[in-house]
């Protein structure tokens, strides 16, 4: 009885240890201070580790990972000055204004933006990058944030209702990645492994990235897959579509676990539900606005790279100026052309194959990708726990330590750091797909990994 007594109270002193430590980062760190962030977060990630490893009840995970998404719902976020560009697309949806008609420092100069103090402080606390460009986020997007506008003109409501959307978002999560860890007989504790996940915690709730709103309608998709319903199933992976536009590289790997008839009835299903929702909003006059946005990241944005930082660094110092807009269009085909290969090298007719699938999808797109935020590699991870690979849970560790560049005055990236990150990143994939494609370690061989 007193051993069953201690252990209890450990167990309930290190659930609160966790927690309070996600309230701290969330709550009390400046994103200046990356020491203190960095190593706040290692312990947060020891403690992450050990109690997964321990198999936790998964009534137990859901407890844990309420409260720690609850403490942070009041803080605005720190890692990321996103949430003002969110509320100010959603203030202009509420006075009838088109987000994607307007650039921000086109509408500022006009009297009801300069005479509130509200919408200064949003037009500032977006950055100048944002204010000199159109909106990028999809239609959904924007319907939340001109939810969380319609109720008050007040910066923190406005985040406490978007925090709520994304938290009941991630709780949508958990009971669909339960259900499908049961349909393929997978302990259900394996959830713990997303919903304790520090990055996902302090990136969603804390940091208000919408990626939790769309891997809920992305676990929807792949559950209907799964359960032969290909209507539902594209429904969802429309609304997914229409939160980030990443999801629409998964349609053709279903195409294998549907029929023929299926698979063209399922992507036309997909493809009327993103367009009916772009007509709410986009049209013949502000679509190229919405493009050039998107050819915007792809061309000029570079952070937290692999591949790309190494050649593209080589590439710039021989030709003498920065060749982002040549190297990163190159890398994005190379990316595409991989991809494309993968869906058709691989059968995925078993249930969990295609997690696996879009996984490997997942992780050849950042690896040549031009930008790798922290909060992308959420996909990877929610992937992987349906698999047998780990390397998503050590992304995400190693991912926080790019904001090492929020230290410096200039924004500057610590390119050794990263790369030496990279390196044992991809020594632990190397590793992890010679292990598991040895017949001793998993029953299959590499033949069976490329199954036609």
């Amino acid at each position: 009885m007193l051993e069953f007594t201690f252990k209890s109270l450990l167990k309930l002193v290190v659930h609160f240890l966790f927690i309070a430590i996600i309230g701290i980062i969330g709550g009390l760190v400046e994103r200046t201070e990356f020491e203190l962030f960095i190593g706040l977060y290692a312990l947060l990630f020891v403690i992450y580790y050990s109690v997964n490893r321990r198999s936790l009840d998964y009534r137990e995970i859901l407890i844990v990972g309420i409260l720690a998404r609850v403490i942070l719902l009041f803080f605005l976020p720190e890692l990321s000055n996103d949430f003002y560009r969110f509320i100010w697309d959603g203030e202009l949806l509420v006075q009838g204004i088109n987000p994607y008609d307007f650039k921000p420092n086109e509408l500022i100069s006009y009297g009801q933006f300069l005479s509130k103090d509200y919408y200064l402080t949003l037009y500032h606390g977006m950055g100048e990058l944002s204010q000199a460009n159109y909106s990028c986020y999809p239609i959904l997007n924007q319907f939340i944030f001109g939810l969380s506008a319609l109720f008050s003109d007040n910066i923190i409501v406005n985040v406490v209702v978007m925090k709520i959307f994304v938290l009941a978002a991630d709780l949508g999560t958990f009971w669909v990645g339960v259900k499908i860890l049961n349909l393929l007989e997978i302990p259900v504790s394996k959830i713990g492994w997303y919903f304790l996940n520090p990055l996902i915690i302090l990136e969603f709730t804390g940091n208000l990235h919408f990626e939790g709103v769309m891997i809920f309608f992305i676990m929807l998709f792949v559950y209907y897959i799964l359960k032969h319903n290909w209507i539902l199933s594209g429904v969802f992976l429309g609304f997914a579509i229409q939160i980030k536009l990443i999801p629409f590289m998964f349609i053709p790997f279903v195409y294998k676990q549907l029929k023929w008839k299926n698979s063209i009835g399922f992507t036309a299903v997909t493809l009327l539900v993103v367009l009916l929702l772009s007509q709410l909003l986009l049209n013949q006059g502000n679509l190229h606005h919405f493009v050039e946005s998107l050819k915007l990241y792809f061309a000029q944005f570079q952070f937290n790279a692999s591949l790309f930082n190494w050649i593209n660094s080589l590439y710039s110092q021989k030709i003498g100026w920065d060749t982002t807009s040549i190297v990163g269009p190159i890398f994005g085909k190379i990316a595409l052309l991989c991809i494309i290969l993968l869906v058709l090298i691989r059968s995925y007719k078993k249930p969990n194959d295609i997690f696996i699938g879009l996984t490997f999808a997942l992780s050849i797109y950042y690896i040549f990708a031009t930008t790798v935020h922290p909060w992308y590699l959420s996909l990877i991870l929610v992937f992987s726990i349906f698999t047998k690979y780990k390397f998503g849970i050590l992304w995400t560790f190693f991912a926080p330590f790019s904001y090492l560049a929020y230290a410096d005055p200039n924004f500057t990236e610590n390119k050794i750091l990263n790369s030496l990150l990279y390196v044992i990143l991809f020594s632990f994939i190397a590793y992890e797909l010679v292990k598991f494609w040895r017949k001793s370690s998993v029953g299959f061989q590499l033949k069976d990994f490329f199954q036609v």
